[in-house]
């Protein structure tokens, strides 16, 4: 009986990774050595309001700081790939942001802080619309919604790695997670630059010409404006929850980092093999605002979760949420952007992103000083039906792109 099963899911997941290019998985590695020094960010709360003893007014701000960079990164990613190539702009990223994270380890003062995180993410998010330019570039005929899902793979992989490490090293030393950021940078750009640079996108360059523009597209600005709601809810994930595990549950840093990791060894067992099945079975936006549905659930249940397993059960329902939607968001401004708006299509996908990392900790501060953890859980719930319905309302990505040759 077992041995059927086993088989099964083998065939599965052998039928969920084959047919990829070597180009896919190789900026999948890039962005998992990335995203394994994924060790400020969850901690970046509890370090600002701890380890530098700020109010926690003053920690939302900082934390907002970090998503205005993330957009202007997002932003200026995606504008300069569609100018200057994916390959610049990402070794550019790497570098220069492996400096950043050691210097902004001796910043302690508040404005300081503040500017030393806004220029940090300014530069080092401008890697995110590149590398996703460069896995369609990249990609083979047919593979696109997989190749991308590859690379969250990575990524999710990479941040299940990270937030694990991260409670170890923060114990010791919260300068220690900066260090760790720098080094994993400089090691996702030298696998880069050593891998990518003598080859050439399977699309020529000299099809790159400037096309349309994001900002006249009314699909989408609204599909960036449901976005950016989900960005508001998701992102409680890094920038509240942390909060309401320590403050409400009394977790230590390891507890905390073994949870946000579990987050990500469930979507990378699930996600791909999930993908695999339904890219042909079901309409993106569909999967979509179901995947939306249940990210209200998951916030809900928190306000019910009682000891580690609650907690656990709750995100295994937000990492379903997460499997269900995200893939197909990026895969749905992809096909709507064309060949020649990647890159700013892209950008603006990140950037909206980004803005929800501005507002998601200063929302759910404000809520929890004023309110309580259960008011703006149940809040973000109620925000996320809204979001649901306005997902599935919205049209077909009916952008067409040219197939990458195979």
């Amino acid at each position: 009986m077992y041995i059927p099963v086993i088989s099964w899911i083998t065939r599965q997941y052998r039928a969920a990774f084959e047919g990829l290019s070597t180009e896919a998985w190789v900026l999948a590695t890039v962005m998992f050595i990335n995203r394994a020094g994924t060790m400020v960010l969850p901690f970046l709360g509890l370090y600002l309001r701890e380890g530098l003893g700020f109010s926690l007014s003053e920690t939302g701000w900082i934390m907002a700081f970090y998503g205005v960079g993330s957009m202007v990164g997002a932003l200026a990613g995606g504008s300069l790939s569609d100018r200057w190539g994916s390959y610049q702009v990402q070794t550019t990223a790497l570098f220069v942001g492996s400096v950043l994270f050691w210097m902004l380890s001796f910043l302690t003062e508040f404005w300081s802080l503040a500017l030393g995180v806004f220029v940090l993410t300014a530069v080092a998010d401008m890697v995110r619309p590149a590398n996703s330019s460069a896995v369609f570039e990249y990609a083979k005929q047919g593979n696109i919604t997989r190749a991308f899902s590859l690379n969250r793979m990575a990524i999710n992989l990479g941040f299940s790695v990270g937030p694990a490490a991260a409670g170890i090293i923060a114990a010791w030393s919260y300068q220690g997670l900066f260090w760790a950021d720098a080094a994993t940078c400089a090691a996702a750009g030298f696998l880069f630059v050593g891998f990518f640079r003598k080859r050439r996108p399977r699309r020529p360059p000299e099809q790159r010409v400037r096309g349309k523009s994001p900002y006249r597209d009314r699909g989408a600005l609204a599909f960036s404006g449901l976005v950016l709601l989900f960005a508001v809810a998701f992102f409680q994930l890094v920038s509240t929850l942390p909060l309401y595990y320590r403050d409400a549950h009394n977790l230590g840093e390891e507890q905390i980092g073994l949870l946000l990791g579990f987050n990500g060894l469930l979507i990378v067992a699930v996600e791909m093999i999930f993908v695999n099945w339904a890219q042909n079975r079901i309409a993106p936006r569909h999967a979509i605002a179901l995947g939306v549905l249940v990210m209200a659930l998951a916030f809900a249940s928190l306000n019910w979760a009682t000891g580690l397993p609650g907690l656990y059960a709750s995100m295994l329902i937000l990492s379903a949420s997460e499997i269900l939607a995200m893939p197909f968001m990026i895969s749905w401004i992809t096909l709507r952007a064309g060949d020649q708006s990647r890159g700013r299509y892209l950008g603006l996908y990140a950037a909206t992103y980004a803005l929800g990392h501005i507002l998601a900790p200063l929302v759910g501060t404000y809520v929890i000083a004023h309110y309580g953890y259960a008011h703006l859980y149940y809040g973000v719930a109620a925000l996320s039906l809204f979001t649901a319905l306005g997902f599935s309302q919205l049209p077909p990505a009916i952008g067409r792109q040219s197939p990458p040759s195979p």
